[in-house]
């Protein structure tokens, strides 16, 4: 159909069996589209309305909105996300790119989205939780599609408070005995070494503690 065409007259108005917030539209006595209930009165769609070619577009452009908006929110209901997390979910869905910018302008009107408030909790969630230090920090948030800056800003924030090597400490006087049975001194260290660098510690962090480990035998100086 070419715009501005008649597509037709809608003849019947039907509520979906399967979803009571949708209802079927026919026009002329056939079905031409699934719509939900609110764009019905947005529309103003009654029996006898007529619609051209443009006017089916853009009540289903704003139906993929309605959808799209819902998956968000069912998404964003069991766990903070990241806006990257919630474009990557609709994206799956084959969600055109026009509408989730307007959704994930939306999210963030309605303060369903904040990456920055996301950095800062996470950041201070996997601390408190698994103790890791910063580098593995920092990625997890990347991995999440958090920026660079709002990463690195969250991180250092946390560190102002918490002491990083105190951290390690933890991790490597749980992991050392268990290291006890390797007879070569230096596989040892290099295991404590790459056991503590996968937790996120630098190694300006690691290598100070190390020293210690193998001097007093596994117990923290502090």
């Amino acid at each position: 159909m070419s715009e501005g065409t008649p597509a037709g007259t809608i003849t019947r108005l039907d509520p979906q069996v399967n979803n009571e917030n949708r209802v079927s539209v026919f026009i002329d006595d056939e079905f031409a589209f699934g719509v939900h209930e609110d764009l019905v009165v947005r529309h103003g769609l009654t029996v006898g309305t007529a619609l051209t070619a443009e006017d089916v577009r853009e009540i289903e452009a704003d139906e993929q909105y309605v959808q799209a908006k819902q998956a968000a929110l069912d998404y964003l209901a069991h766990k903070p996300r990241t806006e990257t997390e919630v474009r990557r979910k609709l994206k799956r869905n084959d969600t055109p790119a026009f509408v989730i910018d307007d959704v994930v302008a939306r999210l963030y009107e309605l303060e369903y989205l904040d990456d920055e408030a996301y950095a800062h909790d996470y950041a201070h969630n996997r601390f408190s939780s698994k103790k890791y230090g910063p580098v593995r920090i920092r990625r997890e948030l990347k991995e999440r599609g958090i920026d660079r800056h709002l990463a690195d800003a969250a991180v250092d924030t946390l560190f102002e408070d918490e002491d990083a090597t105190a951290a390690a400490w933890e991790h490597a006087e749980s992991r050392w005995p268990r290291l006890a049975d390797e007879d070569d001194p230096r596989r040892r260290r290099q295991k404590m070494y790459r056991y503590l660098r996968r937790r996120g510690f630098t190694s300006e962090t690691i290598r100070p503690i190390l020293d210690e480990l193998e001097r007093e035998g596994g117990r923290s100086p502090v």
